[in-house]
């Protein structure tokens, strides 16, 4: 067995897909120090020991200055993995205890050996994949100061399965749909504040994985690839996905509460929220790396720059999400740390998330179904602006407005008889409509019907006795 390049082979492994990071190697790098923050265990990593008091001298120095290990690392390890690779055959002394301190210790001198301490399916696999490797660049990894390098090289399956997710819903919308109107991605979930007041809640997470185009797809992919996984690295698996979808949902919850007319989607915000987090997380470190800003300023000016070419950007829920990002960052670690901070943190969170929601409840709601209908309309797409009339009827959110668009597109498509029809039955359903009122009124004028004519542009007046149109018309047929 190549016991060197197995030795860096072992140590690549445990900081890639086991989350742990180098805090310790010696001169001559035969002895390498890793530790798991979140699982509070140490891993000790020792090439070429030659005889068992080698193996007892480690422990031994662990006893001995165990209150300045656990000072240099800020916390207490539960337990103390130590990995012998060698090549020398010398009687192995059980030194695993559960006394003073947990320790485990294996003695690799064969393959198979090593084999067994990644012996879980996912690390195996790992293994497997990663075997092909040479011992330079295990060693090159492993010893990486690089702050940026370092997370990047990390296993990150919460971030990579976000990717996968999105990118399957969009491959699936390239498949089956026609092309990214606004009418499409709100019928498969994007966000509205008229739905949102409606009931549809479920829009504040489906609106997270909806994109316009290939273009807005790729610069999120981007994005969520070089944050997600810098923030997963920082603060372990779960975490990051919380930190994710609480600051996509504060950003889409800004995004309400000032965008009445127009269709959200994107995984911005939440995006936004790590990045937020990272700079939350360098502030309370009280690390600030000048190398590491300059690196995510550089990546952040360029997705900015980007976005500034991509239409339907919304503003206002990347920076609700930067904002959540940084709330629940400083949340998770005042509550560990400083529990008035914490509650502080939390009292400032539900203050902006009413707000929000007064916002959100007592603005004047614009029916989207009637401004898509009347882009579609503008654009000439008006088979698309009739099947979204029918839409928009079925799902119970028509108004007069809508009955007044689908008589133009009858008369655009059909004949103005059958426009003033669908006028007429859209003023069954709604009696007291000023637009309804006075295209009626406009119609009987036409058949010189002037009674019924007189008749209609009086509920138009009623109606809203403040538009100057209906005023107009109203003293031509009096005249």
């Amino acid at each position: 067995m190549n016991i060197e390049r197995n030795y860096w082979k072992l140590i690549y492994l445990w900081i890639k897909y086991k989350s742990y990071h180098l805090v310790h190697d010696n001169k001559d790098h035969t002895e390498i120090w890793l530790a798991n923050h979140q699982t509070k265990k140490v891993a000790i990593f020792q090439y070429g020991a030659s005889s068992t008091q080698d193996v007892r001298f480690i422990k031994e120095r662990i006893d001995e200055h165990h209150s300045d290990i656990t000072q240099f690392l800020n916390f207490t390890p539960k337990q103390y993995n130590v990995f012998i690779l060698t090549d020398k055959g010398f009687a192995h002394e059980n030194l695993d205890s559960h006394h003073s301190h947990k320790y485990r210790f294996k003695i690799l001198r064969e393959k198979a050996d090593v084999d067994r301490v990644t012996s879980s399916l996912g690390l195996r696999l790992a293994s497997r994949f990663e075997d092909k490797k040479t011992k330079s660049h295990y060693r090159k990894q492993a010893l990486n100061i690089n702050p940026i390098e370092k997370h990047m090289l990390k296993f990150a399956p919460i971030t990579y399965s976000l990717i996968a997710i999105n990118v399957f819903i969009w491959l699936i919308m390239f498949l089956v749909l026609d092309r990214f109107s606004d009418f499409k991605l709100l019928d498969v979930g994007g966000l509205v504040h008229f739905n949102f007041v409606h009931g549809e809640w479920y829009r504040l997470i489906t609106s997270m994985f909806l994109h316009f185009n290939f273009e807005h797809l790729l610069m999120n992919m981007l994005s969520l690839f070089i944050f997600g996984k810098i923030v997963e690295s920082i603060v372990g698996h779960w975490r990051m996905l919380v930190i994710y979808l609480f600051a996509g949902l504060f950003g889409n919850f800004a995004s309400l509460s000032f965008n009445t007319h127009t269709v959200s989607a994107g995984a911005s915000g939440a995006i936004f929220g790590l990045i937020g987090a990272i700079f939350t997380f360098m502030y309370l470190s009280k690390t600030f790396n000048r190398k590491l800003i300059g690196q995510l300023l550089i990546v952040l000016v360029i997705l900015i720059g980007i976005s500034i070419f991509i239409p339907n950007i919304n503003i206002v829920a990347h920076l609700g999400g930067f904002i959540g990002g940084v709330l629940i960052t400083l949340m998770g670690y005042y509550f560990k740390h400083n529990r008035t901070g914490f509650w502080i943190v939390l009292i400032i969170t539900l203050v902006l998330f009413l707000a929000a929601q007064i916002r959100i409840y007592t603005i004047q709601e614009k029916n989207i179904y009637n401004h898509i209908i009347s882009s579609e309309m503008t654009a000439g797409h008006y088979d698309s602006a009739e099947s979204m009339v029918k839409h928009t009827i079925a799902k119970h959110y028509d108004d007069d407005e809508t009955y007044y668009l689908k008589g133009l597109i009858t008369a655009s498509k059909h004949s103005k008889t059958e426009a003033i029809a669908d006028w007429q039955r859209g003023l069954r359903e709604h009696p007291n409509s000023g637009i309804l009122n006075y295209e009626l009124a406009i119609a009987s004028r036409a058949i010189d019907n002037k009674s019924k004519a007189k008749s209609y542009i009086k509920k138009a007046v009623k109606a809203d006795p403040n538009k100057d149109t209906y005023q107009r018309l109203k003293k031509e047929l009096d005249d």
